[in-house]
């Protein structure tokens, strides 16, 4: 587990200080962004944050105080980019001009989405932020906090002290998924976290899934035996009343799993029921970073999941061991009577999985790119190590979309890793949707049949989502991302590019994970719903034990 949180700080330094981010690399950007006729219809602005800097929070759009446009929330690190420089970590609520409605200390560093949704059923919305997610500054008490949409706050949840147990709560870095599990009209709260635990917390922010046996005595959480970062996807996948949760987590070998498994290094891909009853754990050969998405793809009346993996075990193998992949799942044997560890519990959907040039970090976007009637998906890989990179899109069946994968440069002409989830909108208003994601220190920016659209550039390295909304209320596009300044690298930045008469057209993926709830979930229809809500092949959650 620890080699995770050390590979990655590594990571991250590379990211914020590769060779090719020169003072010269500011000035070709903005030589570039001055002089290209493609960005005259987009105005720039960057607008300072009230403490810490942004590396890894994308922007979520909500309308928090219901007048109709939504804000722009995102939440800060405790660390300038160099080390330098300590700050306090805020979550931070922008109206559309720039203002600061609200930003709150929230005593740990933010690298997750917050998620806005009415989570008590009291017509006014809430919002709540994973805190603790930053590998490189864990002296912190990881957990959830919801606060209410003036910004008082509500609760906190703090997750154990499980490693190196130094008297800090273990840190969130998956962004909450807000999902009415049970249907009552309440919102729970879904996400993996560092003390190797997933959890569900009702609107109160108590844990619904309490399970750590092995230790004499019930805790808090369900137990995978190794972290998670993934962010769950939420959908009801039997049409039944109650949603499941869909997420994944890493797995590290030399274990013995309750059912006599013994683990191998790679990942696990989970389905739990509102109980938190396994109803799939798909075993992987790679960790699951990538958050999953879940739609009916190909409009067949049964849902899929799709998922990347990491490049964990990738880089502490031979290189090419285990192999790059992007995964699609059919969740049509989910509710049969297959074993939960049944590797047939989750068939693969013909077509895939797909081998990729790189490894990845980016989570899957879902989109009908070629206006056929069905979805495709878009990814982000790249290897972090030799700073190279692509974006790929498929159709359901696993044919690569006309044009893709693409290998971006930017205004100079330099590629790099990609762990940028996308994000897809009809940006111009044409009825074609453009693909958009961050490498570098641009927001590139990509038609459906991967021409580039343009380059949006800022002044410092970005490795989040970009959002895209109308939010000024004026009918044209709004395209939000946080930053820095590489001149001012211990100060946070949010970028808006606000279109000038570019019209927003269809939005069908426009943040991370789709929406604010961070439900990772298109609307689907499930005929027929299948079998009862506890079907057999499901593991309750108190089957499961520690790792011995």
């Amino acid at each position: 587990m620890m080699r995770c949180f050390f590979m990655y700080a590594f990571i991250l330094f590379c990211k914020k200080y590769p060779v090719v981010f020169r003072p010269c690399a500011l000035f070709s950007i903005l030589l570039f962004f001055f002089s290209s006729p493609a960005l005259a219809s987009f105005g720039s602005q960057k607008i300072a944050l009230a403490s810490g800097v942004v590396t890894e929070s994308s922007p979520t759009l909500a309308d928090i105080d219901n007048d109709g446009i939504d804000e722009i929330l995102i939440g800060t690190l405790t660390k300038s980019p160099d080390g330098s420089l300590k700050e306090a970590a805020y979550l931070i609520v922008m109206k559309g001009d720039g203002t600061i409605l609200w930003n709150k200390n929230v005593e740990a560093p933010i690298n997750s989405s917050p998620a806005v949704g009415d989570i008590d059923n009291d017509g006014e919305m809430e919002i709540i932020v994973s805190v603790g997610g930053d590998v490189g500054d864990t002296k912190h008490q990881g957990g959830i906090k919801a606060f209410d949409h003036n910004g008082n706050l509500l609760w906190t949840f703090r997750t154990l002290d499980d490693y190196p147990a130094d008297g800090f709560s273990n840190g969130v870095y998956s962004s909450p998924t807000l999902c009415d599990t049970d249907g009552n009209g309440t919102l729970e709260i879904a996400f993996g976290a560092w003390d190797r635990n997933i959890y569900l917390l009702d609107h109160n922010g108590t844990s619904l899934w309490n399970n750590m046996p092995g230790t004499g005595q019930t805790h808090q959480g369900f137990h995978n035996g190794d972290t998670s970062w993934s962010t769950a996807a939420c959908a009801d996948l039997n049409s039944d009343g109650s949603k499941e949760i869909i997420i994944g987590a890493d797995i590290t070998g030399g274990g013995i799993l309750p059912d006599g498994t013994h683990t191998v290094n790679g990942g696990f891909l989970y389905i739990f029921d509102k109980n938190g009853g396994v109803l799939v754990r798909k075993y992987l050969p790679e960790a699951v970073y990538s958050s999953p998405a879940v739609a009916d793809l190909n409009n067949d009346g049964i849902a899929e999941i799709v998922v990347g993996t990491s490049w964990n075990f990738w880089h502490q193998s031979p290189i090419g061991t285990p192999t790059p992949k992007v995964y699609v799942f059919s969740t049509a044997q989910v509710f049969g009577p297959l074993p939960y560890s049944d590797p047939s519990k989750l068939p693969n959907l013909p077509g895939w999985p797909q081998i990729t040039q790189y490894p990845g970090f980016s989570s899957p976007a879902l989109a009908d790119l070629d206006n056929d009637g069905d979805l495709e998906i878009v990814i982000g890989s790249g290897d972090p190590f030799s700073q190279k990179g692509q974006v790929l899109a498929w159709h359901y069946n696993g044919t690569p979309v006309s044009g893709w994968p693409v290998t971006p440069i930017n205004g100079f002409g330099n590629n790099a890793h990609i762990t940028s989830s996308p994000t897809i909108a009809d940006i111009d208003g044409d009825g074609q949707p453009e693909v958009l994601f961050s490498m570098l220190w641009d927001i590139q920016i990509y038609n459906s049949d991967g021409t580039r659209h343009q380059i949006l550039p800022t002044a410092f390295t970005l490795a989040s989502s970009p959002a895209i909304g109308d939010t000024n209320g004026d009918g044209t596009t709004d395209i939000w991302i946080g930053g820095g300044d590489n001149n001012e690298q211990s100060q946070g930045y949010l970028w808006h590019f606000s279109g000038t008469t570019e019209q927003l057209g269809n939005n069908p993926w426009p943040m991370f994970h789709k929406n604010a709830m961070n439900s990772g979930a298109f609307p689907f229809y499930i005929p027929d719903p299948p079998g009862p809500s506890n079907p057999k092949g499901a593991l309750p959650a108190s089957n499961f034990l520690l790792l011995r």
